[in-house]
């Protein structure tokens, strides 16, 4: 059971590399911009991780081989590296069908942002909990970054189209996680609103963390 969330993180790295077997034009994103986004986004998570484990959440002994940076098992340093990799391989070959899904209205992309930040932005303050007062605060902060430097991310088709790609990875993922429970949640941190056993904050959580990552990967782009 120790090797649990390491064979996890294993199998989230070798999907993509796999679908090549089905798709001889996998895209990787093998360059030098997703390696710089990858390590500014990851020790961005991965030092907030390092602050709030033992506070926000903690890991289960049970599921993890017990080496630790500060407190962050080694899995947990994995996770987000990994997660990255295989949700932008995801971004670049979807870009690839950027005529098709140039079809979606703007109007229903608009619609979908104006709901998920009212709803997470109500949860917020109604219980001011501090796990959804992060998520929900870096959220708005990503979309003034994202119009800031224009990658205009959040009104992007292929990305509305990742952002629905990752929320079901997030429920597919994050319902191992805590159903196990890898990972266990401190009830007076977050809403406790939850999908099955998935906290709500963990999907705008995974959002941000893809949102930033792109955001950085296509400003390095736009000065490549």
């Amino acid at each position: 059971m120790k090797w649990e969330y390491f064979i996890f993180n294993l199998l989230i790295l070798f999907f993509p590399i796999l679908s090549s077997l089905f798709y001889k034009k996998v895209e990787y994103p093998l360059n030098l911009n997703f390696y710089l986004a990858n390590i500014v986004t990851c020790l961005i998570f991965i030092i907030h991780d390092i602050k709030v484990t033992g506070s926000w959440w903690k890991f289960n002994k049970k599921y993890i081989l017990g080496f630790k940076l500060i407190k962050i098992p080694l899995e947990e340093l994995m996770f987000f590296p990994v997660v990255a990799f295989s949700c932008t391989t995801i971004w670049l070959n979807l870009k690839n069908l950027k005529p098709w899904f140039n079809l979606i209205n703007l109007k229903i992309i608009i619609f979908f942002w104006i709901f998920i930040t009212s709803f997470f932005l109500i949860i917020s303050l109604k219980t001011k909990k501090p796990y959804s007062l992060f998520t929900i605060s870096l959220f708005i902060f990503l979309i003034s970054l994202d119009f800031f430097i224009k990658t205009n991310l959040i009104i992007n088709p292929t990305f509305f189209i990742l952002i629905l790609l990752v929320i079901l990875l997030t429920f597919i993922f994050n319902f191992y996680l805590t159903k196990r429970p890898v990972v266990i949640y401190s009830r007076d941190k977050k809403s406790n609103i939850n999908i099955l056993t998935i906290p709500i904050e963990d999907f705008l959580y995974g959002v941000n963390f893809i949102y930033l990552l792109t955001i950085i990967y296509e400003s390095l782009n736009l000065f490549r």
